[in-house]
């Protein structure tokens, strides 16, 4: 399986209440598999790997944007972190 990047985002509300992605980084690679996994999985993974922290439980959730696959806050729907598998298509 070919590795794809896990990057932060740094986001900036917009005016109509949506996120745009300010700027991103490469804080590590992954497995493409990990895309496969259940929301509840992959975010176990995300907490296990160190990329969110154990207080996200319950206020996380995951987004595909058909590039990415997303982990967003819940409430707020800020993008945190991202599966770049866009490029291994």
């Amino acid at each position: 399986m070919p590795s794809i990047n896990v990057l932060s985002i740094d986001a900036w509300r917009q005016a109509e209440g949506g996120w745009i992605w300010n700027a991103w980084y490469r804080v590590g690679e992954a497995d493409s598999s990990v895309c496969d996994l259940s929301h509840r999985r992959l975010l176990s993974f995300a907490r296990k790997e160190g990329y969110i922290t154990p207080a996200s439980v319950g206020r996380c959730a995951v987004e595909d944007d058909q590039y990415n696959i997303v982990i967003v806050d819940r409430h707020t729907r800020e993008p945190l972190i991202a599966f770049e598998y866009g490029p291994t298509m």
